[in-house]
């Protein structure tokens, strides 16, 4: 699962849920004494408890911001969107134009009041007023019309540049109408929040001063609040996500195997057993490629290769699960392989196998591949969570083996590669301070779909060549670091942009990563800062159309992110046939070599052919 496997718009409280809380406080408030509370006082908050908050009209000031943040919200983003996408834009756009409008305009209300000149003051006639009435709701509906059905065919513009089969208009009928709803619903629980606001001054006005009441209202408001969406957030929607994962975890699926060789973990022969490698960790270590599978790939005589893994258990520390792989290393006789690469791999321990199955036919299976689980959850549940333990991970895992390497011979050395893809990259780079520590101590590295918020990745992007765009970045001359969208670029910078690249030195890094990827450009900096990636407007798959506004795109992207693995290799979050290439470059093999027929047997292997 990838990093924005579990971003899906959650469920607005009900209006049920706002009448429970409204029923509820009216009910405490009828409680009250009459030596208590003053007779006058309680019919007050009878009136106010009683009294449904959607009965208040809408604010002006608030529709028009809704408006207008729907209609930013039919914008295009990176992917195409599904109804569920079209649902969550919809209801986040349009609530934070709604609260907008009304700020804007409660803060206009009171900068007329204050102007000197009566004119400013004087009313509109009933006619002029009905007049403006109806114009602007024409207006508001014609644009609105106008902007959906643009947005609509800009999803179809989307698909095509992700070889994707466009979606029809009910998709986005239906979106659009489930967002509006969330937005319905958000807007009730707020309007009930404020209800309990004024339950509160009504019931603490006849003990209190007014400044005391004040603060005291918004003090037990905010409680209230509080205990709601703990109970909302955390006891319903968190917890079931993590007993979910940790029931995924401990599924085991009946398509899988037990691998036979001894040179996978979760073999006979293993320390680790079968059921501890975790749901991740089983499909990896039984899809390790055989001698008889690379030989047929590619023509030559092969090796076995050894692929070992650690599983996280409640019965010992992540610096006992990595003790774990370096056994397992020891028990393969891993070091005596020419290539070690070690992967850190997304939040459930998942790994692409695109990249594990490269390194094993391009080296001839004369290779090892290494990796751990350090969580149960999704990657964006570790975002959320716990970004510590990924990192831990990805750091302990380095040391540990990179100290048994350097009390080896140097000739008796393996090359020693490292690679991580999305979650699993950020926690691979934890290992090193910056890029020059990554180049001191490696073989070479790939990693893909990094996200935005990894260090040494904003450092070198903020580093790079002046004129060269942040989707494809020059650090240099290329000579250590190259950024890859395509193959081509291996070769020469991003679409040809400049002279080639002169020869690629050891130790070699690449950063691979699509404009289309969401993963990659998805940053908290995007709710109010345009990246510099939507100022050039580039991108071989990425619409010209995206835009940026305040707020509304960082959830445009967030949403594009939990389906962005499932288009087709070469767009989004899925890295598949490039890679072989990728790891080919890296790994120093003749550029000259045809490598499809690797291509091709892997993706026999996959199902994707």
């Amino acid at each position: 699962m990838r990093i924005g496997s579990a971003l899906r718009p959650t469920r607005a409280p009900s209006p049920s849920s706002s009448r429970r809380l409204l029923s509820a406080l009216g009910r405490l408030a009828r409680t009250v004494h009459a030596d208590v509370a003053p007779r006058a006082t309680r019919r007050m908050i009878r009136r106010a408890a009683g009294r449904v908050a959607t009965t208040t009209p809408l604010s002006a000031s608030g529709f028009l911001g809704a408006s207008m943040a729907g209609w930013i919200a039919t914008s295009p983003s990176l992917l195409p969107r599904t109804w569920w996408m079209w649902a969550a834009n919809y209801a986040l756009s349009t609530t934070y134009g709604y609260t907008s409008g009304v700020v804007l305009g409660r803060g206009g209300r009171m900068l007329v009041r204050r102007l000197p000149h009566p004119a400013a003051r004087e009313p509109l006639s009933p006619r002029r007023r009905e007049i403006l009435r109806w114009g602007g709701a024409a207006a508001l509906v014609g644009i609105t019309a106008y902007s959906w059905t643009r947005g609509a065919l800009r999803q179809r513009e989307i698909s095509v540049l992700v070889d994707r089969e466009p979606k029809n208009l009910a998709t986005h009928a239906v979106g659009t109408a489930a967002g509006l709803g969330i937005f319905a619903g958000v807007l009730m629980a707020s309007r009930a929040v404020g209800a309990t606001a004024r339950l509160y001054r009504l019931l603490l006005r006849a003990y209190l001063p007014p400044l005391a009441v004040g603060i005291g209202s918004a003090l037990l408001t905010s409680a209230t609040l509080a205990v709601a969406i703990d109970r909302l957030v955390r006891g319903q929607v968190l917890e079931r996500m993590i007993e979910r994962a940790e029931q995924a975890n401990r599924l085991l699926s009946p398509d899988l195997r037990r691998p036979a060789s001894e040179l996978v973990s979760g073999s006979m022969a293993s320390n680790e057993s079968w059921e501890s490698l975790g749901a991740a960790g089983r499909r990896i270590v039984s899809s390790a490629a055989s001698a008889e599978e690379i030989a047929r790939a590619t023509g030559a005589t092969a090796r076995t290769p050894i692929r070992v893994y650690a599983g996280k258990r409640s019965d010992r520390t992540l610096e006992q699960t990595v003790a774990a792989v370096v056994a397992e290393l020891d028990r393969t006789r891993a070091w005596e392989r020419e290539v070690l690469v070690l992967f850190t791999g997304t939040g459930t321990g998942w790994l692409q196998e695109w990249a594990l199955s490269s390194v094993e036919f391009l080296t001839g299976g004369d290779c090892a591949t290494a990796s751990l689980q350090y969580s149960v959850y999704s990657s964006a549940l570790n975002y959320v969570l716990d970004r510590r333990t990924p990192q831990r991970a990805g750091r302990l895992l380095f040391e540990a083996v990179r100290g048994r390497l350097d009390a080896m011979p140097q000739s008796e050395r393996p090359r020693l590669f490292v690679a991580g893809e999305s979650l699993g990259s950020f926690a691979g780079q934890a290992a090193f301070g910056d890029v020059t520590e990554m180049l001191a101590r490696i073989d070479g590295a790939v990693w893909t779909g990094t996200p935005g918020f990894t260090p040494i990745w904003r450092e070198l992007t903020e580093a790079r060549r002046p004129g060269t765009p942040e989707i494809a970045p020059v650090v240099g001359d290329g000579e250590h670091v190259r950024f890859i969208t395509e193959p081509a670029d291996l070769q020469r910078p991003f679409h040809g942009q400049g002279p080639a690249f002169g020869p690629w030195l050891s130790p070699r890094v690449a950063y691979v990563q699509h404009a289309s990827d969401p993963v990659v450009w998805w940053q908290p900096s995007l709710l109010v800062k345009k990246p510099d990636w939507l100022r050039e407007r580039v991108g071989r798959d990425v619409t010209g159309a995206v835009g940026w506004a305040p707020w509304i795109t960082f959830w445009q992207i967030a949403a594009d992110m939990p389906l962005s693995a499932e288009v087709d290799g070469g767009h989004g979050h899925s890295y598949h046939e490039e890679v072989v290439l990728v790891w080919a470059a890296v790994l120093g093999l003749d550029p000259s070599e045809d490598r499809g027929r690797v291509v091709r047997a892997i993706q026999q292997r996959l199902g994707a052919a």
